[in-house]
């Protein structure tokens, strides 16, 4: 009897660890998160010339592209909380930046000569919320967390090593692997010695972006026979534009290109891995910006920090080998709430135990069958900015955006397929359209508490005839 129980539980054992060293069935995710990558940035839009980014370019002729795709806030925090959330950045109360120069210094600095004072606003992801780590981990998913975090408090830019809190890290956020995760929302150094506590130092002289290439396709490699959820967060392109030597010789002198070249290696480094393991054909994997670039971004109007196009609609492929069709583009608007719901429902669970979230599984268009609803996107960005229109509120549905300026009270309608660069203002031409999605967008902001702006006690006249004469509008 004893012999056949040993013989029972040494067969169980054995198939237990055969199982154990089969690939799972579950699809892996790979999602590449990079920072303040313009829309026009890649080589595939074809809008600047001096730009070649090969690897990127392959995932969109094996990919799906989409056209229309939203970060939900034009600054990087708000996104970064809103896609690991599903929520928007108004709902979560963190609608901007966490500023590395700490929220006091920051607050008088931006709200100098200003009609209105910014909304209160958080300086962390509060770890309450649930993100798309948790569940996934929560069902079997080995996660990780390789690069930029920005969602760990305020200051950081005084500390030695970029760690505020260590409580409010990726690993305290249901990611198994944190390498790179800290408060900073810039790199201190792109060359090793990095001054990053969740960085180890490696090799002096090392360039940041190879080297988060390289912890990523160590997770990979580690994690090949498991099913997992990598998020790569590229530092880059993010100031202070930096780059080998080497690199940036190659474009007479421009960091920015050189960076981006560096950001095409990486990515196709990590495709190779997959390829390479035979991961492809399980994996899904997307690219996808945090906000609009600081450089330009034709052929739209704006750059990081503002409500028009430029600051806000962003670069986005998604790769699935046999799922979605090769060469395929989207041209629906999409945003950084639709992650969360997407990544669950694609590993085969249910959205609806996550009342919370406000996006929508963007299964149906990636796969082009099944229902996408129609419907309204938001942003809430009650800041100041000087790269232009900020300080306000939009929405689109349809063709149609609009928003608000907050300080001036001012519209601005635009049909944006027939104006993508935003030269003409239809508010008076259309009143009953701009009226509709006003109330619709004042709804949504009533609906989520939405922080808003207050009158600064310490405005002037003096201030105020300046703000006018920098804006162009009557003083009211």
């Amino acid at each position: 009897m004893q012999r056949s129980l040993i013989s029972f539980i040494f067969i169980f054992f054995l198939l237990y660890a055969c199982r154990a060293n089969q690939p799972s069935s579950l699809p892996n995710i790979v999602f590449i998160v990079v920072d303040d990558l313009g829309y026009s940035d890649v080589g595939y839009m074809k809008q600047k010339s001096k730009i070649h980014t090969p690897n990127i370019d392959l995932l969109v002729k094996e990919g799906m592209v989409f056209t229309d795709a939203y970060a939900s806030a034009p600054v990087c925090s708000p996104t970064r909380a809103s896609l690991t959330t599903g929520k928007y950045p108004a709902t979560l109360k963190l609608t901007c930046h966490i500023p590395g120069m700490g929220m006091e210094k920051y607050l008088n600095k931006l709200n100098k000569g200003k009609k209105l004072k910014e909304a209160y606003f958080l300086d962390h992801l509060p770890t309450e919320e649930v993100t798309f780590a948790e569940v996934l981990k929560e069902h079997g998913y080995v996660t990780g967390y390789i690069g930029k975090w920005h969602l760990g408090g305020e200051g950081s830019i005084y500390t030695k090593d970029g760690i505020v809190n260590s409580a409010y890290h990726p690993d305290k956020q249901g990611f198994d692997v944190n390498i790179g995760g800290c408060a900073y929302g810039q790199p201190k150094k792109y060359f090793d010695p990095y001054q990053n506590g969740t960085i180890q130092d490696r090799k002096e002289g090392e360039y940041l972006t190879d080297r988060l290439g390289d912890e990523a396709v160590n997770f990979i490699e580690r994690n090949k026979q498991k099913t997992f959820f990598l998020n790569l967060a590229t530092y880059t392109v993010h100031t202070p534009l930096a780059a080998p030597k080497e690199n940036v010789d190659k474009y007479n002198g421009n960091k920015y290109f050189a960076m981006i070249e560096k950001l095409d290696q990486n990515v196709g480094k990590v495709m190779a891995k997959l390829k390479e393991l035979d991961l492809l054909k399980n994996t899904m994997v997307v690219f996808y910006s945090d906000n609009g670039g600081l450089w330009g971004n034709p052929p739209l109007k704006g750059k990081k920090g503002t409500l028009y196009e430029g600051g806000i609609r962003v670069p986005m492929v998604v790769n699935y080998y046999g799922k979605i069709e090769p060469g395929s583009s989207c041209h629906v608007p999409v945003t950084s709430v639709d992650f969360f719901p997407t990544f669950i429902e694609l590993a085969g669970f249910s959205v609806s135990n996550y009342p919370q979230v406000e996006g929508q599984s963007l299964l149906p268009l990636f796969y082009q069958k099944g229902h996408f609803p129609d419907r309204a996107i938001y942003w809430h960005f009650p800041h100041h900015r000087k790269e232009g229109l900020s300080m306000g509120a939009a929405i689109r549905e349809g063709d149609w955006k609009l928003i608000k300026e907050f300080e001036t009270e001012e519209l601005f309608l635009f049909n944006l397929p027939q104006d993508l660069g935003e030269k003409i203002n239809l508010s008076a031409k259309y009143p009953a359209k701009s009226r509709e999605l006003l109330r619709k967008l004042e709804k949504w902001q009533q609906k989520v508490n939405a922080e808003m702006p207050e009158v600064n006690e310490t405005f002037n006249t003096n201030d105020a005839i300046e703000l006018c004469g920098e804006i162009n509008v009557p003083l009211k």
